[in-house]
């Protein structure tokens, strides 16, 4: 596809991080125009939206590299040597989501905030930013999808795109289209939901997004052709995160129920 997008005085301007840029953009000014019902201010949405973004990309960084660590060196040395060389790539969602949850859960209680009524607040801006990336690892050719000969398969061509060599102009799942249009499907979804009836208990829209992204990267992943790292029972580590985070769903919603606490 397009890996990227221009050059400037020898320097090539990365398309997936134009998209992840893209997508964080579309969040803050989602969240900046979002009524909050009284859960928070607009300061500490603004304070939780720098930290848990700094925390999910150390997170997200930090998880690809233990998952990937005994090929990116002979060494120690030259292992950590290309984490730092390669930051502006190589991430694994699920790594930031737990990081990310967790300097949110920690500014939360620092400033004393129901956490369960913040997250529902930012779940439908997390998938909308989540799709954005994904439009970006399409551009980029990475997380790509296994050998397909359906009419929506596509060949990726540029030999700068991260599809290895030998898969360059093979019809491949576009698993990045997929797992977009999913997100921004799950974002519109929790967007409603939190305006109606439905969404008023606190817990439900995180729930909600975390049972709907859990089951539409565990169908996902068995699409994608990429290396991901070890399995365990056939399962990939995205589709093993995938089902703890739909438990943790399913933990909140009876929660949830069983308190039956409003958001307004």
């Amino acid at each position: 596809m397009h890996p990227f997008l221009f050059s400037i005085g020898g320097f090539n301007f990365p398309a997936y991080g134009f998209m992840v840029a893209a997508g964080y953009l579309a969040a803050i000014l989602y969240l900046h125009n979002k009524d909050y019902r009284g859960a928070l201010t607009r300061d500490n949405a603004a304070d939780l939206i720098f930290y848990s973004a700094a925390a999910g990309i150390l997170g997200a960084k930090a998880v690809f590299a233990a998952t990937y660590w005994q090929e990116l060196g002979p060494d120690f040395a030259s292992r950590l040597v290309f984490v730092f060389r390669s930051f502006p790539y190589g991430f694994v969602f699920y790594g930031g989501l737990a990081a990310g949850a967790a300097a949110f859960l920690f500014y939360c209680r620092r400033r004393k905030l129901d956490f369960l009524r913040t997250a529902d607040n930012f779940a439908p801006a997390l998938a909308l930013a989540h799709g954005f990336g994904r439009l970006g690892c399409f551009l980029a050719g990475c997380c790509y999808g296994s050998p397909s000969g359906g009419f929506l398969s596509v060949a990726f061509s540029d030999p700068k795109c991260e599809v290895p060599r030998a898969l360059l102009g093979t019809p491949l799942h576009p698993v990045q289209l997929y797992e977009a249009a999913g997100n921004f499907l799950i974002f519109a979804g929790l967007h409603f939901l939190g305006r109606g009836k439905a969404g008023s208990l606190r817990g439900t829209v995180l729930a909600a997004y975390l049972a709907s992204y859990s089951a539409l990267r565990f169908s996902v992943e068995f699409l994608r052709g990429d290396d991901r790292g070890g399995f365990a029972a056939g399962l990939s580590p995205a589709q093993i995160f995938s089902a703890v985070f739909a438990a943790a769903a399913v933990f909140i919603f009876i929660r949830t129920r069983k308190n039956g606490k409003s958001n307004i």
